[in-house]
């Protein structure tokens, strides 16, 4: 065999090699976010990082799902978007795959569902969801797997339990991820560079992400309860004060969503999972921020309503002779 031949050869075994090692560490990594342990750009940036030590020609060598492909974050977001949930895996017929909900109404709906069939005592079925956002610049998604039947509660109930059952016991971890497919050669430093990172992102879901979904639900229940005071308004009072609570609620998903605006304080804990908890975990200014905002919309609309009412009906007082 001619030199440049058995060069090209080896050159392309080790190719090989190093493509099959991407491709299992890919794996792998996959199952970091489909256990619901991090969101998906989070281990994408730390997967490529590790690709790009073991080989300069990684990006040519392969482009896992994740990063370019069914797996990775939606991005056509709005700014101002509520997070969307999708179902992608299903024993449920009251989940069908590909079913899509706002946040907080996937949150009601888990709920309601769970309660249903705990009360029921039927079979739990499992559920697996992905969760689209936007946080500062840049999309996300982050995937769930729920238990609707067991009387864990809602989406975020159920999220905040997942997580606290690894946080309780890191070692968890180690027994359900596997790092034996790994190359031998590879499988310290693989396990070196992603296993604390999976033990931080739990923490960082936790104290970040969790809060940050209770604060799009907070809005919407708090925009609901606004709602029912329109019944009281007049009709061209109505209008107006639907086009204010519309505008102001765009205003505080964007602010959120920018992380200008955070409605929970971080030091309170993610059980929050119905509104009266919520009322009763907040401190007063906390529980004021937005309630009042939304008061003094309602009181402006009031005052422009009332003020002509007031001009044409008042009689005037008589003139002192």
């Amino acid at each position: 065999m001619e030199p440049n031949s058995r060069m090209s050869e080896i050159t392309g075994n080790l190719k090989n090699d190093v493509k099959d090692l991407l491709s299992e560490s890919a794996n792998i990594v996959t199952g970091f976010f489909k256990r619901g342990l991090c969101t998906v750009r989070a281990v994408a940036d730390k997967w490529k990082a590790f690709a790009q030590s073991v080989s300069s020609a990684a990006d040519e060598l392969m482009k896992p799902p994740f990063i370019e492909g069914p797996e990775a974050p939606a991005v056509s977001l709005h700014p101002a978007a509520e997070p969307i949930v999708t179902v992608t895996e299903s024993q449920d017929r009251d989940f069908p795959v590909g079913k899509q909900m706002p946040l907080s109404e996937a949150n009601e709906y888990v709920r309601q569902i769970d309660a249903r069939r705990h009360e029921a005592k039927g079979a739990p079925h499992m559920v697996k969801v992905k969760i689209d956002y936007v946080q500062g610049d840049s999309c996300d998604r982050y995937w769930l797997p729920l238990e609707i039947g067991s009387g864990r509660g809602g989406l975020l109930e159920q999220m905040e339990q997942h997580l606290a059952y690894y946080r309780a016991d890191p070692e968890r971890i180690m027994q359900e991820l596997d790092f034996s497919k790994v190359d031998a050669k590879y499988r310290e430093d693989f396990r070196a560079v992603f296993l604390p990172f999976v033990q931080e992102s739990i923490n960082d879901l936790n104290c970040h992400l969790l809060p940050y979904f209770r604060d799009h639900c907070n809005i919407t229940e708090m925009k609901r309860t606004a709602e029912a005071l329109m019944p009281a308004m007049g009709e061209s009072g109505q209008a107006r004060y639907k086009q204010e609570l519309e505008n102001k609620t765009t205003m505080l998903r964007q602010r959120v969503n920018s992380g200008e605006l955070k409605l929970l304080p971080r030091s309170v804990q993610a059980r929050q999972d119905t509104p009266q908890q919520a009322a009763q975990d907040k401190p007063p200014q906390a529980r004021q921020s937005v309630r009042v905002r939304l008061e003094q919309i309602k009181a402006k609309q009031d005052a422009q309503a009332k003020q002509p009412d007031r001009a044409r009906h008042v009689p005037s007082r008589p003139k002192l002779k």
